[in-house]
């Protein structure tokens, strides 16, 4: 599944020259790029492979040039369980898992490191219900929503003296499971006024690129 991701914005390098004239340059001539994606991923409970970004003849290294790669994003996951135990029915228990995670390419080759976890929750919750009296049926449920912003740098060289290109592909997934560990669909409902279930997505997100010489990876 991949989403259209318009508003992509390719601000120009930062230079020893004045702001002004380093908007004026090329990608050859740049020394840093910075992307903006306003747009993220809506709420869903799978994604795979969206390009976050996609950047064509970005930056050029010099002979043997390294690129730093920031990727930065708001990450939102929702986890939802409801449990439902009978009296005399012994320990009842399910789970709910959400995570996000993120791949750089630079021209085709996976930059360092791989698949990184943005975010991701596990959540389980379990009930117990000793009564005595098989008719009694207690009921518990928990949701958990939260939004955070990460940071992660990410790796590639060294390079050739040529311009190149930059992808970022993320994805996310959720996964529940019952009492046993088998994997079951993810439970959704109202409580307390809000619509819950378990539910990855993606908001603002930011990258920034910049050459480097000295590495202790070549």
């Amino acid at each position: 599944m991949r989403q259209d991701l318009t508003h992509l914005l390719l601000a120009a390098a930062i230079t020893a020259c004045t702001v002004s004239s380093a908007f004026a340059q090329n990608a050859a001539s740049n020394k840093a790029v910075f992307a903006y994606n306003p747009t993220g991923v809506s709420v869903r409970s799978f994604f795979e492979e969206v390009p976050l970004f996609n950047l064509a003849d970005a930056i050029k290294t010099s002979t043997n040039g390294s690129l730093l790669l920031g990727l930065s994003m708001e990450c939102s996951l929702w986890t939802y369980n409801n449990v439902s135990a009978n009296g005399g029915g012994g320990k009842n228990s399910t789970s709910a898992r959400a995570t996000v995670r993120a791949w750089v390419y630079v021209d085709g080759d996976l930059a360092t490191p791989d698949g990184v976890v943005f975010c991701e929750r596990l959540q389980a919750l379990g009930i117990t219900l000793n009564t005595g009296d098989a008719t009694d049926t207690i009921t518990i449920e928990l949701f958990l929503r939260t939004k955070e912003a990460n940071h992660f740098n990410y790796f590639k060289g060294p390079l050739g003296p040529v311009l190149h290109d930059i992808v970022v592909l993320v994805s996310g997934d959720v996964q529940c499971t019952d009492n046993s560990g088998a994997t079951i669909p993810c439970p959704t409902g109202v409580l307390a006024g809000f619509n819950t279930g378990t539910f990855v997505a993606i908001g603002k997100s930011v990258l920034t690129v910049e050459e480097y010489n000295n590495t202790n990876l070549r």
